[in-house]
Formats: structure tokens, C-alpha cells, sequence
């Protein structure tokens, strides 16, 4: 595959720019209108009976100029004699060369633009010059001009596949106001609509067609193709057509024969979120032989971006009618749910709280979704909270403020999502309140297999791959933005260094890290050493699973490194990798699949070469004391035998090593802890041997543990414990409380 990258900022076919560095060749006197364009425009609905064939304006009209120009290039006739003139059509339209002044006479003349946005010329430049071309070209950045530009330079009608249907509409609507003619063929028009943009698009009156991908395969509409001139075909939300893909869709499928049974001249894709590795596939995928690859810049710097981790569901409820209610702007908030139940929750919260809200998702009817879109798009709401059923192909530039009430399922729908807001240039502000349990709330959803046919495992397997990213990127402290542009492969992701100026974590200030002693560096070193040990064969939470001790399904059990942190939370283990990601001393090494791994940096540190200064786990200060699988305090990671750790080595078959007393911390274990654990595990193992039941139905690890922290001194402190109930009381109460007087 051929990837161009992308062009330099603001670079592109200006006035000013000279004609040898825009590709294009001036021919004549450059481009003038004859007539109209608008003089054939269609309505999607018939107010009167098509025209006879015979009076069909040549589909060029509107649009020539005073180059020379192929003597067979005449319009199309609708009639079945026509297939002769359109071969001899598409071959004058492989050969022609279009002139800078066509170029930008359409875009000034048609679009009422003076230059292009960045990353439109490349594009154009490789269309036009006849290459298959991919741009993926974020939202905001201008793709349907990329495709509707050259349409009107052509000759024919061109074809726009997308599965967008509110979207095609929204289209058509905008370029029978400029004039242009143009239909759209989809599953939602009446009988009397589509016979019009049928006929229409038969009788050669059309320069472009939108069509929905499950129209392509349809006798009739493919009988139609082959009556029609048609120069070039535009492929948009092309990830779609990636089985393994984020948003796949089966109709795509039907795509690649209907490019084999047109064969256009001119061929593009066009996509806002595609990763490297989706961008390696898909000229496959639509038949594209080495296709142009553009790829324009991910960053927009007029949307800051935040991240807020919210303790429970009220509190963000309560923070979601702060920000709706302190929004700028006098446009509606448009607010994102996971779920219909959590949509419908917010839209009640701020009505309670005196906001106007409507919510929107699948589960409304028809009436319902137009009725809250069209008060959302006349400002008539506070704000309109939706699943991810709303946006695409609305277009409602002046959206100030975007919140995400959950975490989204992959980078791809949240930079979609996100996307919407500050459409028109300025300042916006999208905010993502998530929390822990969004993650297993996505990963049940994704579970839940609704494609067609048998279920696929690799499709959920990447689905959960997706989420996994976006989840350790949330509990992350760098750069967001970076974050994003790394995703998608931005070559701008390292020039944003760690201040971005347009999200949370550059903006606000940052708690410094802290150079680590005692049994934090030992827990620090124990994972450092568990990544090295591993070698790049996981990814982090079968890293985390592989530390704490578990025989899940999948989960390595070999390594020596296994249960090396075995009575440390996990959540402390997770949250401790993360923090030594963003320090660099581990690294997430692939996009779909990211596999940890050391770096440089880290090995030194787990050599005692260097310190380890993170920031440590919040979430410690409430998980109780960590201890080792083998013994309170004890640790099978590396060692630190004094307190910056310099003497730190990987587990030897000499055993475990103590961290010594002499950093000892509020919360380290104490000798006596350590004589009480044993002996509530030596009875908790006779116990479930003389009732023939496992030991954790006797008492679990962690209430074990909470007894040992807690000594309880009264049946009521008993009680108090996590997972001691009546029952448990009245079996083993008198029995704990002996053994913790004795320890006493």
C-alpha cells in the first residue's frame, strides 16, 4: 500500500500556489458556467411527471468549460442503445486532464469557497490524477467536498455509497440548494420518491447519486447502472466494510462485486476513524489496487477535551445538570448514554432538576427520534441525551458542549462522538464522566453478539480489544489528545509532547510523582519484573490477572512471576501498570491488540539502575495493606534491600526476601499481623476439612484479611466485616474472637 502521509498545513491548489506543485495541467481559458446548475434540480418527490429521455439536458451541464474536450463526451441517453456512447464516455473520462481554474471555478463558484481546508488538495490532486485513493480525514475536516467536487467535474453521475441515511438526505437537501442536481436512493423513501430519483438517475439528469450499500445488489438498480454514465464512485464510511472492524456492517460486503461490475474510472474511500492496521486492509477489502493512503490530522484544538471519574451513578447525575445548566452557548448540550435505561435516567434528572431534555434511541418510535431531533436542531432544549443511534449526518455546527455519560466503547466512537461539537471553529468543550463499572457494562454489551448469522467470536474479540484501549487510556494521565493520535497512527501524537493546551490533563495542574521505597518499590519492581518475565506475549490485564494470582481461563500460570502479588488488589496492580506506563517504564506495543512490554527506562529501574518515581495507586488507600501470596510482607518480585532499592534483583531460588523494617510506613505489616494470619489460615484449612468443604466458604481471603486488620473484639465487630452474615457468626464467631484474643 502506497501511504502519502499528509501535506503541510494550509498547503494546497491556491491562487497563489504555482501550477507545477498542484499536479494539474491549465488547458483553455479555465472553467466558466453556461447555465444553471440548478436548472434540473430533482425533488425526492415527483410534483409532476418526469421528462421524456429525449429532452434530458446532457449530464455535463452546468458544468464545462473551454478546454478541448472529447468529441464523444456528449450526455448519456437513457435509452438500452446507450451502452455504446457510455464506454466510449468512460474512456474519454480516463484520459482527461482537469485544469486548476476548473478546479477552483467549481469550488468559488459552487461551494462559495475562496481555498481548501488541509488535507483536501492531496486528496483531490490523487483523485483526479486517477489513482484508487483512501483519505481518512476526521470529522470537520471537509470529506463530502472531497467527493462532491469532482463529481461536478465529471461527467455522468457519480455514485456516493454510504449507510447513512439521514446523512444522505441532509446532502442531497444542501446540493439541490446550490443548484446541483442530485437524488438519493434509500430504505426509507416511499414508492413515489424513489421512482423519481429512479428516473431521474435513468434519464441521466443527475450528478450525483447517494445509495444505501443494500441498494447494490438489488436487479433493478444494477439494471439502471448499466443504462448510466458513471465516472466515479465514492465509498464513505468505508471502516464499515472491515468484518474484523469497529462498526462492520454486512452490506458493505456487497460492495466489492458491485466495483467489479462498474468499474469505475475514478475511485475513492473515504473514512473519519481508521487505524493503521484498518487502513493496511482496506484497499484490499473494496478492490483497490495500491491505493493513495492520505491521512489528515486527528488534532482539533478547538475542542478541550476532559475527563472526569465519577464515584457513583448520582454524583454523575448531579455533575451532568451542573454542566448542562453553566453550558456556553445558546445551543442544546448533546449528551451520549451507553444505554436507552441510562439516557432515559439523564433526561429525567434534568428535567427534575428544571432543564428542558428530550432523550433519543432506538427504542423510540419514529415520531418520537424526529420530534427531539428537530427541537434539538432549533435550539428549542437544554439538551438532548442519545445513544450512539443519533449524530451521524446531522450537522449542527454550533454545539458547545458534548458530554459522555459512559464510557464509550472504543477510541473510534468516542472521537465520532466527540467530534460534533465546535463543528463551525470555535471553542467547544466535550467532557466524559465514566466510571469503573462502565467496563464491565460494555463488556457485556459487546458479548452480546448481534450481528447475523453464527456468532463470531474474532468480531467480539476485537469489539472487546477496542474497549479495553479506550478503558486504560481513561485511567491514564497523559495527554488525551495524544492518546487519540496515537490510536489512529496522527505522525503529530509525539510533536504534542505533554501539553496540548486543549485537554484536562495538560490545563490543569498535575500531582507530581513520587520516588517509591520500601514495600511499594518491591510491589513496583515485582511488576516491572512480571512484564520482563512475560516478554511482549500479553496484554496488561492478563499482565495484572498472571501478578495476582489467577487460573482463569487464558491466564498464564507458568511464569514464575505468577501470584507474585497475590494479596494485592487488583485494581491497585491495574492501576500501578498504568502509572508506569505514563512514567515510561512500560510500554503498549500494537494498536488493535497492544501487548506491554519493558522499555529501556523500566529494566533499569527493576536493575536498581534508577529510581521508580510514580504516582501511586489511589486506589490503595482503599484496599487495606498489601500482602505477598506467600506470607504478610513477603513478596516472590525483587527484593529491596534498602531504601532507594538500588540493590532490587529478580526473584533467585534462595526464596523471598524481606523488605526490611527500616522503611517501614503507617500500614506495613507488623510481626503480630503476620502470627495471626497464619493461624486463622491454619484453621480456616482444619475447619473446611473436618466440614469437607473448600476453604474460602469458611472464610474468604478478604475477610480473612479484613479480621486480621480490624481485630474485632464483639460479635458486633464481627458483624461489621465484609462477608461475615449471621450465619457465620453463629458458626465460627466464638472461634475468631478466641483467636484474635489471643494475638491481642
Amino acid at each position: 500500500m502506497n501511504s502519502k502521509g499528509e501535506g503541510k498545513e494550509r498547503s494546497g491548489l491556491k491562487r497563489s500556489t504555482p501550477l507545477r506543485r498542484t499536479g494539474f495541467v491549465r488547458r483553455g481559458a479555465g472553467f466558466r458556467r453556461r447555465q444553471a446548475l440548478g436548472s434540473q434540480a430533482v425533488s425526492q418527490t415527483p410534483l409532476q411527471p418526469a421528462p421524456p429521455p429525449d429532452e434530458a439536458p446532457p449530464p455535463s451541464a452546468g458544468l464545462t468549460g473551454e478546454c478541448d474536450r472529447d468529441p464523444t463526451g456528449g450526455g448519456a441517453t437513457s435509452t438500452l442503445e446507450a451502452s455504446v456512447d457510455i464506454r466510449k464516455l468512460t474512456a474519454a473520462q480516463a484520459q482527461r486532464v482537469y485544469s486548476r481554474s476548473e478546479v477552483f471555478a467549481v469550488l468559488r463558484e459552487v461551494f462559495g469557497l475562496d481555498e481548501f481546508r488541509p488535507g483536501q488538495p492531496e486528496v483531490l490532486r490523487s483523485l483526479l490524477g486517477r489513482e484508487p485513493t483512501i483519505a481518512v480525514l476526521p470529522t470537520g475536516a471537509g470529506k463530502s467536498l472531497c467527493y462532491q467536487l469532482p463529481a461536478l467535474l465529471f461527467e455522468g453521475t457519480s455514485i456516493v455509497i454510504s449507510p447513512l441515511i439521514a446523512l444522505m438526505r441532509d446532502q442531497v437537501r444542501a446540493l439541490e440548494e446550490r443548484g446541483i442536481p442530485a437524488a438519493s436512493l434509500d430504505s426509507n423513501q416511499s414508492w413515489e420518491e424513489r421512482q423519481a430519483a429512479e428516473e431521474a438517475f435513468a434519464s441521466g439528469r443527475l450528478k450525483l447519486l447517494y445509495v444505501s450499500p443494500e441498494r447494490l445488489s438489488a436487479p433493478r438498480f444494477l439494471e439502471l447502472v448499466n443504462r448510466v454514465s458513471v465516472p466515479f464512485v465514492a465509498v464513505d464510511e468505508a471502516h464499515c466494510v472491515m468484518r474484523w472492524g469497529h462498526d462492520f456492517r454486512p452490506a458493505y460486503m456487497e460492495i466489492p462485486p458491485f466495483l467489479e461490475t462498474v468499474r469505475p474510472p475514478f475511485l475513492a474511500a473515504f473514512t473519519a476513524t481508521a487505524t493503521p492496521e484498518l487502513r493496511e486492509e482496506l484497499g484490499a477489502a473494496l478492490n483497490m489496487p495500491q491505493p493513495s493512503v492520505f491521512v489528515r490530522g486527528f488534532h482539533r484544538p478547538n475542542l478541550h477535551l476532559a475527563t472526569e471519574r465519577m464515584d457513583s451513578d448520582p454524583a454523575r447525575l448531579k455533575r451532568l445538570v451542573e454542566l448542562v445548566r453553566e453550558r456556553p452557548g445558546s445551543a442544546p448540550a448533546l449528551v451520549y448514554g451507553g444505554t436507552r435505561k441510562g439516557c432515559e435516567a439523564a433526561a429525567k434528572a434534568l428535567f427534575e432538576a428544571g432543564l428542558s431534555a428530550d432523550y433519543y434511541h432506538a427504542g423510540c418510535t419514529p415520531e418520537e427520534r424526529s420530534r427531539a431531533q428537530e427541537r434539538f436542531i432549533r435550539d428549542e432544549v437544554d439538551a438532548l441525551v442519545a445513544t450512539n443511534a443519533f449524530g451521524m449526518g446531522i450537522d449542527k455546527p454550533d454545539i458547545r458542549l458534548l458530554v459522555h455519560l459512559h464510557l464509550p466503547k472504543s477510541f473510534e466512537d468516542y472521537y465520532q462522538e466527540f467530534g460534533r461539537a465546535g463543528r463551525d471553529g470555535q471553542q467547544s468543550q466535550a467532557i466524559l464522566l465514566w466510571r469503573r463499572a462502565d467496563y464491565r457494562t460494555n463488556d457485556y454489551l459487546i458479548s452480546q453478539w448481534n450481528g447475523e448469522g453464527a456468532v463470531d467470536q474474532d468480531v467480539i474479540e476485537g469489539g472487546k480489544r477496542r474497549l479495553h484501549r479506550i478503558y486504560e487510556a481513561m485511567g491514564s494521565r497523559v495527554c488525551i489528545w495524544q492518546r487519540v493520535l496515537q490510536y489512529f497512527g496522527d505522525p503529530k501524537a509525539e510533536a504534542l509532547g505533554e501539553d496540548c493546551a486543549s485537554c484536562s490533563r495538560c490545563t490543569e495542574p498535575r500531582t507530581p510523582a513520587q520516588e517509591l521505597t520500601g514495600d511499594q518499590l518491591v510491589i513496583a519492581q515485582t511488576v516491572l519484573y512480571g512484564a520482563e518475565e512475560l516478554d511482549g506475549r500479553f496484554g496488561r490485564k492478563k499482565v495484572a490477572a498472571t501478578l495476582r494470582g489467577s487460573r482463569a481461563q487464558g491466564v498464564p500460570t507458568w511464569p514464575e512471576c505468577h501470584g507474585g502479588l497475590g494479596n494485592v488488589a487488583l485494581v491497585v496492580i491495574e492501576e500501578l501498570i498504568q502509572n508506569l506506563l505514563d512514567a515510561g517504564h512500560l510500554i503498549l506495543e500494537g494498536s488493535e491488540y497492544p501487548l506491554l512490554n519493558l522499555t529501556p527506562r523500566g529494566r533499569q529501574a527493576l536493575d536498581g539502575a534508577e529510581p521508580v518515581a510514580v504516582l501511586w495507586p489511589q486506589a490503595a488507600s482503599t484496599t487495606g495493606k498489601a500482602r505477598s501470596k506467600k506470607s504478610r510482607g513477603r513478596s516472590r518480585g525483587p527484593g529491596a534491600g534498602n531504601s532507594n532499592g538500588a540493590s532490587g534483583a529478580r526473584p533467585t531460588d534462595s526464596g523471598p526476601t524481606d523488605s526490611g523494617p527500616s522503611d517501614a510506613k503507617p500500614g506495613d505489616v507488623r510481626p503480630e499481623d503476620a502470627e495471626l494470619e497464619d493461624a486463622l489460615r491454619g484453621w480456616r484449612r482444619r475447619t473446611a476439612g473436618s466440614l469437607a468443604m473448600p476453604a474460602y466458604m469458611v472464610l474468604t481471603d478478604r475477610s480473612l484479611e479484613a479480621v486480621v486488620d480490624s481485630r474485632p473484639g464483639s460479635a458486633e465487630e464481627l458483624l461489621a466485616i465484609h462477608g461475615i452474615g449471621p450465619s457465620k457468626l453463629e458458626k465460627h464467631g466464638a472461634e475468631l474472637l478466641r483467636l484474635v484474643g489471643e494475638f491481642a
